[in-house]
């Protein structure tokens, strides 16, 4: 009781605060980033993190998690207002903004089924970037704190929400892209992402590890490391045997597998090198 009372005072001076710096810092168009979990949307955060005009939120705000549905002067059309805008700003509070970045990026995978609801709060101030992971490898993927013992997405999960993503398909405020591209032709799909952002390609780009603030997270096993092909195809390990049965058995998920376009995906490139576990 004492919490929600404190929650109802403090959380309108957070909101205000936030609003504060972000009116002052940042002029350019909000980012948002979203998946099916374990697809590597946080390394896509720490790629970006690294762009002089982009501050990457490290923590995932789950801003866009619950909302307020109201119409607009008697209409029957419903629209969307997110009610924990404190969750956004606490985060400018709590980490240092630097001078330079004109963007927020914000990353919770969760919030790729509320795209819909970020597009009619956001109308076109903010643009949307869904990543798609090879199913097999998502479901046979483990968090590294929650459960780790345990696969952390169903394969009806992954079915699902990458079909609501790719929905979104051809909207211009929506990129779809595949975690296995930036592994294997990272320069061509970094091209792609900085097109889509209306942002020019850092000349260093291939030192985004040293650019980026993004540089540890609880997701991953290990600080951040380079990209390396061994995070793709792990699917085909002997343990995992068993789940990819299941995976195989289930109609949707095959047909996505073949809609993707990874039952012909190239054989990976010897040339990829480093790596980031835990992925």
């Amino acid at each position: 009781m004492k919490q929600n009372k404190l929650a109802r005072i403090l959380n309108p001076l957070i909101i205000k605060l936030g609003r504060r710096i972000e009116k002052r810092q940042f002029s350019g168009i909000p980012i948002v980033i979203g998946a099916c979990p374990r697809s590597g949307t946080t390394i896509l955060l720490s790629i970006l993190g690294a762009h002089p005009d982009i501050f990457a939120i490290p923590n995932q705000t789950y801003t866009f998690d619950r909302w307020e549905e109201y119409r607009k002067n008697g209409s029957d059309t419903i629209h969307y207002k997110p009610v924990r805008m404190d969750r956004l700003y606490r985060e400018f509070l709590y980490n240092r903004v630097p001078k330079g970045p004109s963007r927020w990026l914000e990353k919770t995978p969760k919030h790729l089924i509320s795209f819909h609801k970020i597009l009619d709060y956001m109308g076109e101030n903010v643009q949307l970037i869904h990543v798609i992971r090879d199913g097999r490898d998502v479901v046979t993927s483990k968090h590294p704190r929650h459960n780790p013992d345990e696969y952390w997405v169903p394969v009806e999960r992954w079915v699902k929400e990458v079909e609501y993503g790719l929905s979104f398909e051809g909207h211009p405020q929506v990129l779809n892209v595949r975690y296995e591209d930036f592994v294997l032709e990272f320069e061509k799909t970094m091209h792609k992402v900085y097109a889509f952002l209306n942002e020019p390609v850092p000349n260093d780009l291939d030192h985004w590890i040293e650019r980026t603030n993004v540089k540890k997270s609880k997701h991953w096993d290990s600080p951040v490391q380079n990209l390396y092909s061994k995070s793709i195809a792990r699917w085909k390990k002997p343990e995992h045997a068993k789940r990819i049965e299941e995976f195989m058995a289930n109609e949707q998920a095959v047909a996505l597998l073949e809609r993707l376009g990874y039952g012909s995906y190239p054989p990976v490139s010897p040339l990829a090198k480093g790596g980031l576990k835990g992925v």
